[in-house]
């Protein structure tokens, strides 16, 4: 998000599906991707940048090699709906590749900070850890 968020929330966006079916040589195995799917949502986080932050960003999850930008709505705990940017993958593999037991972490831990709901973490973690669960 730039604008209107000044500290990371909790957020939903709708009509897309979490997988974890890229590749990324940095983490030595899966990481987060989302996928369209009308009937499912993806809980995550907003934050507020500026235009340089997100230029690095872009560099850091690897636009336009492996991921790009899409603006998306997203619903913002305690604000509502807000316009965002999200990233898909360009290279998603269309099956489960396993996330290193470090990446897991990293991903657990920022959902406990924003204080998700254990049943939302656990989903998440067997997502993670043993491929799509739906």
């Amino acid at each position: 998000v730039i604008g209107e968020v000044d500290e990371p929330k909790k957020a939903v966006l709708r009509g897309y599906r979490l997988v974890f079916d890229v590749f990324s040589p940095s983490w030595r195995g899966g990481v987060a991707n989302i996928v369209e799917d009308e009937n499912n949502l993806v809980y995550g986080a907003v934050y507020k940048i500026n235009v340089g932050q997100l230029e690095r960003l872009d560099e850091a999850v690897g636009v336009p090699r492996i991921f790009f930008r899409r603006k998306v709505v997203v619903e913002v705990e305690g604000i509502g709906s807000v316009e965002s940017v999200t990233y898909l993958s360009t290279s998603g593999r269309g099956r489960w590749v396993k996330p290193s037991e470090q990446y897991i972490s990293v991903l657990l831990k920022g959902l406990k900070q924003l204080r998700y709901d254990d049943d939302i973490i656990q989903k998440i973690k067997k997502m993670a850890t043993e491929g799509q669960v739906e």
